[in-house]
């Protein structure tokens, strides 16, 4: 096994799952011996040992309080928590090369008393064989059911099992930056860990990892490893507000920054995937930006999703809603954020008629929106299912390293993106061929070459350009850029600390706009 060496100015946010990368042991040697008295010396005799005063027995009852309140927690909630082990076994592979074992561990949580377990979805996907192991030592093998959405990076696991421990959830719309939180499961493989700590912000979005897009997280100081995905985020009722899944970290290990996806979208994906068996999407066709606190408040209004962009011939389009519309409501349910917009086409169906409430103008309006099935090109963008025994863990966002290199199989054919997922410079932007459906979508003309945007890595070189989804890259320094090879190749040839000019063009209703911009690898 090979040893993977970091400096410490390297930075990467990973996911919080933990690998078995072997059968070595580590053995630890702890000294037996009682740590010694601490007594301080004073003009080279020993001073008697300080006591506390009896005026402070009023506070040590409180801390033996909080001392009690916390281990009750812990014992409270750590029944429901299990530890969940992945295998592949070894195989051949398509080309008859051979795929070695690999295998992982992770955390999950009882969700409901007859076998239904939650986790992240990277701590099961693609492996072949998932065992779940109780509090109390009893094993059993589970079915994983995965939603094949991007944005939603949670699964489920059925146990043959009755009469289980369970966790409730919390409302995460009340949590709040500075409460106690504490998380239990299995870092580096040591089950049946808690560690407590505080909510440090809220909203942390659009995070890209490992190729799946995190659209709203919670950040929280308690110690997060690998093997904590999956896990829950508790409040001190022992209600979860969360399901820790990734640190951002500069070793591997925990550095106070931990995130967890927040406990109302746990509990919807996990309620659909339980009922449903998969994720489905209705499309609406906008592309949502949650409403800025001043804009609120300019509008009075609770909360809201700005549309950004409205797709030609959507739903949307058809209705009559514009590029600028807040929309405040779709189908009885409130919008205060994106992530409420999209939910919300996860909640109506494909073909139903729902009003949707919006403010234009500063003034509010309402209408009727037939919503339609997904296209089936933003359809492949949001599946991520890797095939059965392969690992989905490839291709992370620039300037992240992959803590999980050494346990993870060849892919054979991974998705094409623009530039490679090694050490070479990258741009950031997934790309594609513009198809007929893309070019209706985002008004392409027919006879317009170039490679389209599909999506735009946050942080990433593509991303200080401004390019979005959509956009139709035209040029790659002295290469005019006319399919999405054509990119793939000319990023290839960049050498760390070079520049290249990036064209590229978007068209609106208002029409095309072109931008020429350096980007600096």
């Amino acid at each position: 096994m090979k040893t993977q060496i970091r400096t410490p100015k390297t930075v990467y946010l990973t996911l919080a799952a933990g690998f078995a990368m072997g059968a070595g042991t580590l053995a630890i040697v702890l000294n037996t011996k009682p740590f010694p008295q601490a007594i301080a010396q004073v003009s080279g005799q020993t001073a008697s040992p300080r006591l506390m005063s009896a005026t402070s027995a009023e506070s040590v009852a409180e801390l033996k309080n909080l001392n009690e309140s916390f281990a009750n927690l812990a014992e409270y909630a750590a029944p429901a928590v299990v530890d969940i082990k992945a295998v592949t076994e070894r195989r051949q592979g398509p080309n008859g090369e051979r795929i070695p074992m690999m295998g992982g561990e992770g955390s999950g949580f009882i969700y409901r008393a007859d076998g239904y377990v939650i986790t992240n979805d990277h701590v099961v996907g693609g492996f072949d064989k998932v065992t779940v192991t109780l509090r109390d030592g009893r094993e059993y093998p589970g079915k994983v059911i995965r939603g094949g959405d991007i944005s939603n990076d949670l699964a489920i696991i059925k146990i043959e099992a009755k009469d289980l421990p369970t966790l409730s959830f919390a409302n995460s719309k009340d949590v709040r930056p500075g409460q106690i939180a504490m998380a239990l499961g299995a870092p580096f493989g040591l089950e049946n860990t808690v560690t407590v700590g505080h909510i440090s912000a809220l909203h942390r979005s659009e995070r890209v990892i490992e190729n799946k897009v995190y659209p709203d997280l919670i950040q929280t100081d308690t110690s997060i490893n690998r093997g904590n995905s999956g896990g829950p985020l508790v409040n001190i009722d022992g209600q979860v507000i969360g399901v820790n899944t990734a640190i951002f970290s500069p070793s591997g290990t925990s550095a106070g920054i931990g995130f967890a996806i927040p406990s109302n979208q746990v509990k919807l994906i996990a309620d659909i995937l339980i009922s449903k068996g998969k994720i489905t999407r209705a499309f609406l066709g906008v592309q949502p930006e949650t409403l800025k606190e001043y804009r609120r408040k300019e509008l009075n209004v609770t909360g809201g999703a700005v549309a950004v962009m409205v797709t030609p011939d959507s739903p949307a389009g058809r209705a009559g809603l514009k590029e600028g519309d807040v929309i405040t409501n779709i189908g009885g349910t409130p919008v205060s954020s994106s992530v409420d917009l999209r939910n919300t086409m996860l909640t109506n169906s494909a073909g139903s008629t729902v009003a949707v409430k919006y403010v234009r103008d500063g003034k509010p309006a309402e209408v009727k929106v037939k919503l339609a099935e997904l296209p089936s090109q933003m359809r492949e963008q949001n599946e991520n299912r890797a095939p059965q025994g392969q690992n989905p863990r490839f291709n992370l966002p620039p300037g992240l390293l992959d803590p999980f290199e050494d346990t993870a199989p060849s892919v054979p054919n991974p998705p094409r993106r623009n530039t490679p997922s090694n050490a070479q410079p990258r741009l950031g932007v997934d790309v594609a061929e513009p198809s007929a459906e893309m070019r209706t979508q985002f008004r392409i003309p027919a006879g317009q070459k170039g490679a389209i945007v599909v999506s735009t890595e946050p942080g990433s070189v593509g991303s200080t350009l401004g390019m979005r989804m959509g956009d139709l890259v035209t040029g790659f320094g002295d290469v005019k850029i006319e399919s999405a090879k054509q990119l793939v190749d000319a990023v290839k040839k960049v050498k760390p600390g070079e520049s290249r000019q990036v064209t590229f063009m978007r068209f609106t209703e208002k029409g095309r706009s072109s931008v020429s911009a350096t980007a600096n690898f």
